[in-house]
């Protein structure tokens, strides 16, 4: 097995994957470049930036902090499908473009903001522009690169994610207690929408519809019977989206609070505890993306969810847990992760090659609904929910943890029964 490894690895480097061509090389790599400042303009944002502005400045408790947060998962979710579709109809570019640059003036309007609603509208906005780009940004990369190759070039797509994570909450930190305002890091996310809106305007080439399988079929136009058609063709897939990602919505919006106040750290020290083990997980993503095509698709969701939910109940303990297996059990799970998505993303633009924008688009509108009302009951169960199990007293902070792990488990199981097995991979 080792000899085999060995003469698969020396081969693989003799005769690395083939070029991705998104138009050009060029092209491909600024998608990359251009999905990694979003993407960390996006985590500086909404993980990092507003809930720390909306509780510290704004005076604003945890659970309507999640709900001015659900806003941006709710209207992402919402607008991904038809989204997905259009980009199917008119390309990919306008809005790739058009995505980031509406996140460039929320974010300056959030610092005039006083009221909630003021707050809820920016961030209605904020996820209208993702639900531009991020269906846009995988179902470009899924036009252009073979089936057996395709979860290796999500992976780029994961390293750009898991970068974000790594640096948004240090760079958001660092900017608000370097100037001791905490707006600051709105300062920054409005520059790093600048900077993905030029690199997508200046190097992302002119394109039209993209190219279809097949010329004869009638083009599909954007309605609510196509989404919901959208939506039936693979109804196991849109159930195990929701579930995986309402567990995500219970904790994504609280992580860096939690951190606050169970561990009594800083934001500055909350990022740089990101930073190694997120960085770490970013240069594993081409390999991780590798070892899915290898594992199979099925194979490499079935792992990565039942490791992430293994990793997370370690850490649900009723008594605090200590800090440095907190960082190694981030680092496992960002492994999971990686693993996982790539896998995912994979198999979504397998299902329906002719409609792969709209495919893409409603799963995500499939994850951004259970991230929503993850996020919604998560703010509520954070601020008003703590737990007794026998003698154990769990403070209310720890429970949507709780809830999380629950739900990874609940989606490793129903992996079992939605995907099918790749009998070229597994068989």
């Amino acid at each position: 097995m080792a000899e085999r490894f060995a003469k698969e690895s020396a081969l693989q480097a003799r005769n690395p994957p083939p070029s991705i061509d998104v138009k050009s090389l060029s092209a491909f790599w600024a998608l990359v470049v251009m999905a990694g400042f979003a993407e960390l303009g996006y985590v500086t944002l909404n993980i990092s930036a507003m809930p720390v502005y909306l509780r510290e400045v704004v005076g604003l408790g945890e659970a309507t902090i999640t709900a001015v947060g659900s806003v941006f998962l709710l209207t992402e979710a919402i607008f991904r499908a038809p989204m997905g579709m259009l980009s199917d109809q008119i390309g990919r570019r306008r809005l790739i473009v058009l995505g980031p640059l509406l996140t460039v003036f929320t974010s300056l309007g959030t610092l005039v903001a006083h009221h909630p609603l003021h707050f809820i509208l920016l961030r209605a906005i904020d996820g209208l522009g993702a639900a531009m780009l991020w269906p846009a940004v995988y179902a470009a990369i899924g036009d252009s690169v073979a089936p057996q190759r395709r979860a290796w070039a999500m992976s780029f797509l994961n390293m750009t994610y898991m970068s974000g994570i790594a640096l948004g909450p240090l760079a958001g930190g660092l900017a608000n207690d370097l100037t001791g305002a905490k707006q600051a890091s709105f300062y920054l996310t409005a520059c790093l929408f600048a900077a993905a809106t030029f690199i997508a305007w200046r190097f992302y080439p002119k394109d039209g519809r993209p190219r279809r399988t097949n010329p004869d079929a009638p083009v599909e136009k954007i309605s609510p019977r196509a989404l919901l058609n959208a939506l039936r063709i693979a109804p196991g897939h849109m159930l195990l989206a929701f579930v995986v990602f309402f567990g995500v919505g219970l904790i994504m919006l609280l992580v860096k609070l939690y951190a606050m106040d169970e561990f009594g750290v800083s934001e500055t020290l909350f990022g740089v505890g990101l930073v190694v083990p997120a960085l770490a997980i970013a240069g594993l993503s081409l390999p991780l993306g590798r070892l899915a095509d290898r594992l199979g698709r099925p194979r490499s969701i079935r792992w990565g969810l039942s490791l992430a939910a293994v990793v997370l109940w370690s850490v649900v303990a009723p008594s605090q847990p200590p800090i440095a297996w907190v960082l190694i059990a981030a680092g496992l799970g960002a492994i999971s992760f990686v693993l996982t998505f790539a896998a995912w993303m994979a198999e979504l633009s397998e299902i329906d090659p002719a409609r792969r924008g709209v495919i893409l688009g409603a799963a995500g509108t499939a994850q951004g609904v259970g991230s929503i009302l993850g996020a919604l009951l998560g703010g509520f169960l954070y601020e008003h929910v703590p737990l007794t199990l026998g003698e154990a007293q769990i403070p209310a902070h720890r429970t949507p943890f709780i809830g999380c792990a629950l739900m990874l488990s609940l989606g490793a199981i129903l992996s079992w029964f939605v995907l099918k097995s790749d009998q070229r991979r597994e068989g």
